[in-house]
């Protein structure tokens, strides 16, 4: 008989070898790919100061009653108002059947402080910015804003009350930080 100079043991080994270095080459490819990506991730987050323009704090002690603020955020104008005890006194009588978009007063003010309004100045009806929010500006015959392009007039809440409008002012997403600053965003 003659025996073969091939050993048994040699083909697995042989395997073995392969599939390491297999792996080797996928965790080093996977390596160098993290790498890689990593940076470019990190590279799309904001930075400290595109996070202080995504969300501003906006100091609202300085407003007196019945006089507003007005910021820019997001492109958008943001009007924030103080009402007084009357202002908020006479928005509860009105009737909900007298609003073309009914909203009662609790879902118009600030939570925790209801004497701040916090609305985005643009006219629902079309896009134009609204005016008279002061005082010494009275606008319309609700002691809020009137949009000057179609005539469209909103309340002290920002609630629609006559025009071509069809629905109230948009609240924008806000917190109070203190009793004297709030976070937009």
């Amino acid at each position: 008989m003659a025996e073969s100079t091939a050993k048994p043991d040699a083909a697995p080994a042989e395997f073995d070898r392969r599939d390491f270095l297999r792996i080797l080459a996928m965790a080093g490819g996977a390596v160098g790919i993290a790498s890689v990506a990593w940076p470019l991730v990190d590279a799309l987050n904001p930075g400290a100061t595109g996070e202080a323009q995504a969300r501003p704090v906006i100091t609202v002690s300085d407003i007196a009653e019945n006089t507003a603020k007005t910021v820019q955020w997001a492109g958008l104008p943001i009007l924030i108002r103080r009402l007084t005890d009357k202002q908020i006194a006479d928005a509860t009588v009105v009737a909900m059947t007298d609003l073309p978009d009914p909203a009662e007063i609790s879902s118009r003010v600030a939570p925790g402080n209801g004497h701040f309004v916090v609305v985005v100045g643009l006219n629902t009806g079309t896009p134009c910015q609204l005016e008279g929010n002061t005082p010494s500006d009275p606008r319309g015959h609700y002691d809020g804003w009137v949009c000057p392009c179609d005539g469209s007039e909103y309340d002290v809440l920002g609630r629609v009350r006559s025009g071509p409008a069809k629905r109230n002012l948009a609240i924008p997403r806000f917190t109070f930080i203190n009793k004297d600053q709030i976070q937009l965003g």
